[in-house]
């Protein structure tokens, strides 16, 4: 089980003011850096990015998320987020995320991007109260696979456990330590080096879940390339699970792309996000 060792965190509250949602509250610890775009939508937008461009050398970041009642929110980021080589000293990052009643919030973040040497931990800690809902994507790659770095980090640990009131729907966990098993097994990871978990949570009879459910069933696993390993399939009454797998990091934008559009929806976030975003 991992543990909580940090204390400072950076904060970002979202709330709805006359059908709109926007950030009320804000505040960056190095070295993290909170943008906050403007969008002319009624969703509220924040984009993470660093100071020195990734985790370094025992980087800590720790991110309290509060989504307040009937808000619509979509917490992004600006580029890759690279784990650079520490000397053997771990990099850390914690998010809390809090969906009030009602509240709709998407984390879609660009991959984490392992470089020889990283070493790092995530834990995700996620609670949903009544008629909430929740998309959250994790998308890991273990290098800078074009330049032909693959799994050269020294460990990779990620722990994600998310709630719906006081039931716990998803718990996720995965460590990877290259120097200590055969990642290229074909058991193991085989040629793959991308990976990109999809959850969403909330009440199956929600029309929000319905929705991203039955478009993500014809829209992803349907039609992914035949170079994408996938599976989607509903774990319990409040979580739906998409797997998805690859050789190339790239080749997983695909993916995104199209969840992208299925989000622009008038009733999800009302916009393509990444259409705006490039």
């Amino acid at each position: 089980m991992i543990t909580n060792t940090l204390t400072e965190a950076s904060k970002i509250t979202f709330d709805c003011h006359n059908n709109t949602t926007i950030v009320t509250e804000q505040l960056s610890i190095k070295p993290l850096k909170i943008v906050n775009p403007k969008t002319q939508k009624q969703t509220g937008v924040c984009m993470l990015t660093s100071y020195g461009g990734g985790f370094v050398q025992g980087d800590t970041v720790t991110l309290d998320v509060v989504c307040n009642p009937n808000t619509t929110s979509i917490i992004s980021s600006q580029a890759n987020t690279r784990v650079y080589e520490s000397h053997g000293v771990q990099c850390r990052q914690e998010l809390h995320l809090k969906l009030r009643a009602n509240a709709f919030h998407v984390f879609f973040n660009d991959p984490l991007v392992m470089h020889q040497g990283g070493n790092f931990v995530q834990e995700n800690s996620i609670t949903l109260e009544t008629d909430s809902v929740l998309l959250f994507i994790d998308w890991f790659s273990a290098g800078r696979t074009a330049n032909g770095e693959t799994f050269a980090f020294k460990a990779f640990e990620s722990s994600t456990k998310i709630e719906v009131e006081t039931q716990t729907v998803v718990w996720d966990n995965l460590k990877i330590t290259p120097e200590e098993m055969d990642v290229h097994a074909p058991g193991v990871f085989g040629d793959h080096t991308s990976f990109l978990n999809v959850f969403l949570v909330g009440d199956k009879a929600l029309s929000k879940v319905k929705l991203l459910e039955t478009q993500m069933l014809e829209g992803l696993e349907a039609s992914t390339e035949t170079t994408i390993q996938s599976n989607l399939t509903r774990i319990n009454d409040h979580a739906f699970v998409g797997r998805f797998s690859a050789e190339k990091m790239t080749t997983l934008k695909e993916v995104m792309t199209k969840m992208s559009q299925i989000l622009a929806h008038p009733t999800l976030l009302n916009y393509d996000h990444l259409e705006r975003k490039y």
